[in-house]
Order: structure tokens, then C-alpha cells, then sequence
């Protein structure tokens, strides 16, 4: 299934300038959707969840500012103001709100796309940052921080969450020598004491959750009982 297209949100009550932008927006590979006034964009947000908004500032029944304020309190998805008005405090008010950039009309159609674009692409990086942060890949390997998962080339390991403690442990210091018994701090919280059998046992069923014989990584018992990631 190929990716959607972002979706741009249009607040513009002049209805051929928000007919022509989301036509050239349509065109440069964006979906849009026009809302004239702010009452329909309030409907237009709450069906959908618009990864860009362009707002207009004068509006038949209120303004950009206002909705900017009222969409920030639950999106963090940028919002460029589209206005007449070029009053430096109108732009400063703008910025203060936490919009992400001001243009104003008339405005050369390049430097529009270009703002999209870059607004747009920040969004990317952001939540590539975001995926990669929660997710450690190693082989044919995926661990799913948020969601305390292992995958095994896209098979759920089903690891019990001491099970996935110690493999974390293990992928985040791969091919390092990692001890029994800091291990069991970590995972256990307290001193081994006369549990030592605790992180074999425990180590003993993850490698067979994981089906390491037949993988490309594996988990290396060490002379005196340390443990090492490796992947092939």
C-alpha cells in the first residue's frame, strides 16, 4: 500500500484564491481541503488530521489567530499564516501563537511551495527521529520500545517484559560482555544474592522465543556466567 499524500488544510475565504492554491497544491502532490470559514474548519479538523494548515487571518466569523490558539491546544502540525495583513505585530502575534511561518498576500507561487515543502519536510524529520528513537534493529531483529515488543522477521517473539528487560540490555550493548549479575540489577532490581539461576533460566527461554538457531544474531552464554549480542 503506497503512502497518502499529506493533507493540507485551507482556511481562506476568498473563494477563487483557495480554489487556485488547493489545485496547486494538488498538483505539486499534496491533498487539500478548503474551509471558508472557521466554523467549516473546525468541521474540516475534526474529520480529518491535516498535517499542514494555512490560515487566512480575517475570517467571517472570527480569525487565523483565534483558530491557530484553539488548534494548538491539540495538534502539533504547523501552521502558516496566509494573509493581506502585513503589520509587523500581526506577524510577531502570529509567531507568538506558535504558528511556524508567515506570508503574506500577494505572495510568488515558488517561494508558497517552497514554505509547504519545508514545513512539511520538518514534519518528516521529526517523526523519522521519533520511529527510530523507539525502535532498535539488529538482523533480523526489531524491538518495539513503546510497545515492549520483540519481532523475529516480523514474528512476535511474545517475550515476557523480563524477558524483553534482558534483550534490551543485551542489543544496547552489543558484542559487550554483559554480567549476570548486571543483569539481574537492572532487570530485578536488587542484588542477585542466591537467585543466580534467575537470569540463565531467563536468558535459557528468550533464546527460545527468539528461535536463534535458524537467526542472523544470537545471544552468547560467556565463561562465568556474562552474556553478549551478536548479530552474523
Amino acid at each position: 500500500m503506497s503512502e497518502r499524500n499529506p493533507l493540507v488544510l485551507i482556511v481562506e475565504d476568498d473563494a477563487e484564491l483557495a480554489r487556485l492554491n488547493a489545485r496547486f497544491l494538488k498538483y505539486n502532490g499534496y491533498d487539500a481541503v478548503v474551509a471558508a470559514t472557521a466554523a467549516q474548519a473546525r468541521e474540516a479538523y475534526a474529520s480529518a488530521a491535516p498535517d499542514l494548515f494555512i490560515l487566512d487571518i480575517e475570517l467571517p466569523d472570527g480569525d487565523g489567530f483565534s483558530l491557530c490558539a484553539e488548534f494548538r491546544q491539540t495538534t502539533d502540525a504547523p501552521i502558516l499564516f496566509l494573509t493581506g495583513k502585513s503589520e509587523a505585530r500581526d506577524k510577531v502575534k502570529g509567531l507568538s501563537l506558535s504558528g511556524d511561518y508567515y506570508l503574506t498576500k500577494p505572495f510568488d507561487s515558488e517561494e508558497f511551495l517552497a514554505v509547504v515543502k519545508s514545513l512539511l519536510r520538518r514534519v518528516e524529520q521529526t517523526r523519522k527521529k521519533i520511529d527510530e528513537a523507539s525502535i532498535i534493529e539488529r538482523g533480523s531483529l526489531t524491538l518495539k520500545l513503546d510497545d515492549r515488543k520483540a519481532f523475529v522477521g516480523g514474528r512476535d517473539a511474545e517475550l515476557t517484559p523480563k524477558e524483553f528487560a534482558v534483550l534490551l540490555i543485551l542489543m544496547q550493548n552489543e558484542e559487550k560482555e554483559i554480567t549476570s549479575e548486571t543483569i539481574y540489577m537492572r532487570v530485578w532490581g536488587a542484588t542477585m544474592n542466591n537467585d543466580a539461576n534467575a537470569v540463565r533460566l531467563t536468558v535459557s527461554r528468550l533464546k527460545k522465543k527468539l528461535g536463534e538457531d535458524n537467526a542472523d544474531f544470537a545471544i552468547y552464554t560467556k565463561y562465568g556466567g556474562g552474556y553478549t549480542f551478536t548479530v552474523m
